[in-house]
């Protein structure tokens, strides 16, 4: 199965380090771009680090620490898009985890499953 993952970040530099970091897994069709100045940012949590066990590592910031972007002076002007089999799924998001991602609620849930 095929995941589709959408991250979000405050500036461009950020995103390009972060697919930088991600070609060593494999994924497809990566992509970088702007999100318009009229968009409303997405309720977004910061990507986790996760363990072999599927838990977040200790110390990584919780649904109770999440970033509401709504009514925050926080703004995500872009987005990194691609697609990752299942089986690379966990690593990419680790990758992500440690760079400035943050990812949109539902994507969040789903990895947390």
């Amino acid at each position: 199965m095929e995941h589709h993952i959408q991250a979000y970040f405050r500036n461009e530099s950020d995103a390009e380090t972060a697919l930088a970091k991600l070609q060593k897994c494999p994924i497809r069709d990566a992509r970088i771009d702007s999100i318009p100045d009229g968009n409303t940012n997405p309720f977004v949590l910061p990507a986790l680090n996760f363990t072999s066990s599927s838990s977040p590592n200790a110390g990584v910031i919780t649904d109770g620490d999440a970033i509401n972007t709504k009514g925050s002076s926080e703004r995500f002007d872009y987005i990194l898009e691609f697609y990752v089999e299942e089986q690379n799924r966990r690593e990419a998001v680790n990758i992500l985890g440690q760079t400035e991602a943050h990812l949109d609620k539902e994507a969040y849930e789903k990895i947390n499953k």
